[in-house]
């Protein structure tokens, strides 16, 4: 027994041919033919039918040239119209559909079969702040991309009315960064625009990047590219077991002499400002910060270039002793 959709192109492409329309009756016997929703009961003056909605899938140059002509389009729904209609049944729409290549049949047959993709997770945050760290070095800003390596990042959903969820990040620079920052507007955009760069995805936008200082002292939380200021670390963390607090105040070609870092050090009860150089050299003096006197120690780095070594400076920084 033919199947009834097979029958009803037949019947379709017999009565075009015999309309005088062999190229419309050639079309729709090479298209293929569904079911488009299920019948609907229709209420015509004192009788009731079952109204069908039907899809004629075709091929693009088909599609193009019924779409570019309506009368050959609105012919081909006429002769559906009369091969379907009886006094039970009429036809409710006849859908012209784009075949898909190599499927064989229409969209509407098919998208339940696409999977939808998996929602990617966030990028980890060190992952941004290495992306956005690596953008600057690759545009020249070397000193802004050691800023970013030494920061930690916070990342949080806001409220946002588009397609797209928004983000707000939170970068926490430790104090020398983020005064240097407060006197270079131009780098501070620079690190903005990376983050948010490199924060940026398909299905997230990056809304907002704050600039703010780190809550806690150097060396007790390590940003998460941390190690491009080993010895400064090194010696902060080994001075934080022994109670003491260390602070970065000033980095790299800051200030007289340049190179060098500096950190504030409370130890002891004592305000200390101690200088980490590769100078050989090595000595300690007084400060010019304000009019009393505050110690001011330089220590080379390769002294800090072993943990042994480290541990010894730092008891010797909280107990006050002088280095030898």
């Amino acid at each position: 027994m033919i199947a009834a959709l097979t029958a009803l192109k037949a019947a379709v492409a017999a009565l075009l041919e015999a309309r005088g329309e062999a190229g419309l009756s050639a079309l729709v016997a090479g298209a293929e033919l569904a079911l488009a929703a299920p019948p609907q009961r229709w209420t015509l003056g004192s009788r009731e039918v079952s109204a069908s909605r039907l899809s004629l899938a075709v091929d693009a140059p088909e599609f193009a040239a019924l779409t570019a002509d309506p009368s050959r389009l609105a012919a081909v729904k006429e002769a559906f119209a009369s091969a379907v209609r009886t006094p039970e049944t009429e036809l409710a729409d006849l859908s012209l559909v784009l075949r898909l290549p190599g499927a064989r049949r229409g969209w509407g047959q098919i998208y339940r079969e696409a999977a939808l993709p998996a929602a990617p997770e966030r990028p980890d945050p060190d992952a941004v702040l290495g992306g956005a760290a690596a953008l600057l070095e690759a545009s020249g800003d070397a000193r802004g991309a050691a800023m970013l390596r030494r920061a930690r990042l916070e990342a949080a959903q806001v409220a946002g009315g588009g397609d797209a969820a928004l983000v707000r990040c939170v970068v926490r620079l430790d104090p020398a960064d983020r005064a240097a920052l407060d006197r270079d507007g131009e780098r501070a955009e620079r690190l903005r625009r990376a983050v948010r760069d490199a924060g940026t995805r398909a299905s997230e936008a990056v809304a907002s990047v704050e600039l703010v200082t780190a809550l806690s002292p150097l060396g007790a939380a390590p940003g998460p590219l941390g190690g491009a200021a080993a010895p400064e670390a090194r010696l902060a963390r080994a001075l934080a077991a022994r109670g003491a607090v260390a602070v970065t105040i000033r980095r790299g070609d800051e200030g007289p002499g340049g190179g060098g870092v500096e950190l504030a050090v409370v130890a002891s009860g004592e305000l200390l400002r101690v200088r980490i150089t590769a100078a050989q050299e090595r000595g300690h003096g007084h400060g010019g910060w304000r009019a009393e006197e505050i110690r001011a120690i330089t220590i080379a780095a390769r002294d800090l270039a072993t943990p042994e070594r480290t541990e010894e400076l730092a008891a010797l920084l909280c107990g006050g002793g002088e280095l030898p």
